[in-house]
């Protein structure tokens, strides 16, 4: 069977457990679709076991792999790992075990952390400031990561700047500005931004976000400081012309 993305980094963890592999782990792995073992259909809640480090639920990436661990006539629901420590936290979540001793424990420590550290509070989305300046502060690897995390943000607004917030003591705070989203998707853009900046490993930045209409002040006061961000936007599709009037199409005369 070929190794998927969590194998893949299960096992650079296994080889060397540094920080920032385990950062990779954890952001993976709540993006994944997962298959959690049940005990009964009837009552799908996962089933739980008691090891060394405390009572664990089995979540596996493919089926194939539950199948082999727990036998073929094994009951599965699926689930994002997103949503599985949303529904089930403070348990421990065993990811990819096999036979062979491999796989990784996430312990109920972890996915406090992980809760903790990937939620979005009304605060954050109500926030908004007036004493803006250039983000001189911020690395390249950050405005890598910041890139990744707003490249699957298709039609989701029209754009985001980041600027310096001078309002706040921290010499160090950043804001993003989403342009032109609608209300229905401001939580999913904060929650997609915050989880990647939590997972990051960078700790020596505190980063904000707000939404604003295109029109507000507070967008054309970013967009002579900032650093724009353009989101991908998804392709209207064309409207089909009546016969005879698309000029590069002229009618067949018979």
């Amino acid at each position: 069977m070929t190794d998927t993305p969590l194998d893949i980094i299960i096992k650079k963890i296994a080889a060397s457990d540094i920080v920032n592999n385990r950062l990779i782990l954890f952001r993976r792995f709540l993006e994944t679709e997962l298959v959690i073992l049940i005990d009964d259909p009837e009552n799908p809640k996962p089933k739980l076991m008691q090891i060394d480090q405390g009572v664990i639920m089995l979540a596996f990436d493919l089926e194939e792999k539950l199948i082999d661990f727990a036998g073929e006539s094994s009951f599965f629901i699926s689930m994002s790992g997103r949503r599985l420590i949303s529904q089930n936290a403070s348990i421990g979540i065993a990811v990819n075990l096999n036979n062979s001793g491999g796989g990784y424990i996430l312990t109920d420590e972890v996915i406090e952390w992980l809760m903790k550290n990937t939620q979005v509070t009304k605060e954050v989305l109500q926030r908004n400031t007036n004493e803006i300046a250039s983000p001189s502060i911020i690395t390249e690897r950050f405005v890598e990561l910041l890139d990744e995390a707003l490249a699957a943000s298709f039609g989701l607004a029209e754009c985001a700047i980041l600027v310096q917030d001078l309002t706040k003591s921290e010499a160090k705070n950043l804001l993003l500005i989403f342009v032109g989203s609608v209300e229905f998707y401001h939580t999913a853009l904060a929650q997609q931004v915050s989880e990647a900046f939590s997972l990051s490993g960078i700790q020596d930045l505190i980063l904000d976000i707000t939404f604003c209409k295109s029109e507000d002040e507070l967008v054309a006061k970013a967009l002579l400081v900032g650093l724009r961000f353009d989101l991908p936007q998804i392709e209207k599709p064309s409207e089909p012309k009546a016969p005879g009037m698309d000029p590069t199409k002229p009618p067949l005369l018979r």
